[in-house]
């Protein structure tokens, strides 16, 4: 989770019921940059919007920001962090892949999947596998290979702390779909601002 954001959720649990402008005066930033920012842990399911403020003369209501019940329900980030950093942290680079292999695995291994004999079939098996586990995935065909596009990190709260992470959801590709799998863009933007990463699925030409 990036500092900011982290301030934003510490200032909501002493003074919940917050405002836009007022995050933006105590944290000493931007309107626009606490809006992205609330926007990110609203899509997280860290913050959602409580109630509006009636305002004060002409203008629109404003939104008035809250921890989510799930926020306040689990720790499940830090857990999550705990455990990896101590599954991982006495194991050589190549033990630590082997590892993340597993794990991998694991979690492929829980989806039921039909048969499926081309790559296409097995490509949408593995984005409705993905997409049951957050990852807002879709696949485009292209010519030197298919491209399996992630929309949403579902680990992006421990992820800078964790980049082998990015390791973890190409072994589990591989597994869906039986091919080899590369990242070839992390958390790069489209023409929208939004944030995705990028998978080549198969033999690249």
């Amino acid at each position: 989770m990036t500092t900011t954001r982290k301030l934003i959720i510490d200032y909501l649990q002493i003074k919940p019921l917050a405002t836009t402008t007022e995050l933006s005066h105590a944290l000493k930033m931007t309107a626009a940059n606490v809006r992205h920012h609330l926007s990110v842990l609203m899509e997280e399911g860290a913050v959602e919007v409580i109630a509006k403020q009636p305002p004060q003369g002409r203008g629109r209501p404003a939104h008035l920001y809250n921890l989510s019940q799930q926020a306040h329900r689990h720790n499940l980030d830090g857990l999550a962090s705990a455990l990896l950093k101590s599954y991982l942290s006495n194991n050589t680079p190549e033990n630590q892949s082997t590892s993340l292999r597993q794990i991998a695995k694991n979690l492929a291994s829980t989806a039921s999947l039909k048969p499926a004999t081309s790559l296409p079939q097995r490509l949408y098996q593995a984005v409705h596998r993905m997409n049951e586990m957050g990852y807002q995935a879709r696949w485009e065909a292209h010519s030197e290979a298919p491209h399996l596009i992630l929309g949403h990190c579902p680990y992006a709260a421990i992820l800078p702390e964790h980049p082998e992470l990015c390791q973890l959801d190409s072994f589990m590709i591989e597994d869906l779909v039986g091919v080899p799998a590369r990242q070839a863009k992390k958390l790069a933007q489209d023409l929208r601002g939004a944030r995705y990463c990028l998978f080549m699925v198969g033999k690249i030409k």
